[in-house]
């Protein structure tokens, strides 16, 4: 295996839904390559449609990453005993409107504006956007854009949250 950084994933961040059952088999190929689990996506019945987002550990993920990933993947599935579903796969990267998905990501993040989906509402809303202050105590904190009111979020009530990118308010730590 590969020695990389431990990172603190947030299961139903990473594998939201259905890709949730799949979560520790494919959690175990990638760990033993260079790349970081970012997000996991199934659909499909007949045919699993999976989506793995990944990026290096420097936060990128080219063309030939993802190539090689896919390869890497597909090997693994074709050795597995215990993958008996026909599918297809997407190996990508985050993108510029990228998943938050781990702890590490809440602290990188700081500063950026976010797009947050929860599970239960707060203040009568399921969906907000604010500036992301960081995760403390298992709570993400996050500025109201336009009140600038601070709001502290359960990470167990966040069901999605996303970069909103913009040159004007992104900001590469």
């Amino acid at each position: 295996m590969i020695e990389k950084e431990k990172i603190n994933h947030i299961e139903h961040l990473v594998a939201p839904d259905k890709a949730a059952d799949f979560f520790s088999f494919f959690k175990n190929i990638i760990d033993k390559t260079e790349y970081h689990f970012v997000r996991l996506k199934i659909s499909g019945k007949e045919e699993l449609n999976i989506q793995i987002m990944a990026e290096d550990k420097n936060r990128s993920m080219v063309i030939e990453d993802c190539k090689a990933l896919s390869n890497i993947v597909v090997d693994e599935i074709e050795l597995a005993d215990d993958f008996n579903y026909e599918y297809v796969l997407e190996v990508s990267s985050p993108g510029i409107d990228r998943p938050l998905t781990c702890e590490e990501d809440f602290n990188f993040w700081v500063n950026n504006k976010v797009f947050v989906k929860l599970k239960k509402p707060i203040n009568k809303t399921k969906k907000m956007t604010g500036i992301l202050k960081g995760i403390f105590n298992k709570n993400i904190k996050l500025e109201d854009v336009d009140s600038k009111s601070a709001l502290e979020i359960e990470v167990d009530n966040i069901r999605d949250i996303n970069i909103v990118w913009s040159p004007e308010v992104t900001n590469l730590n």
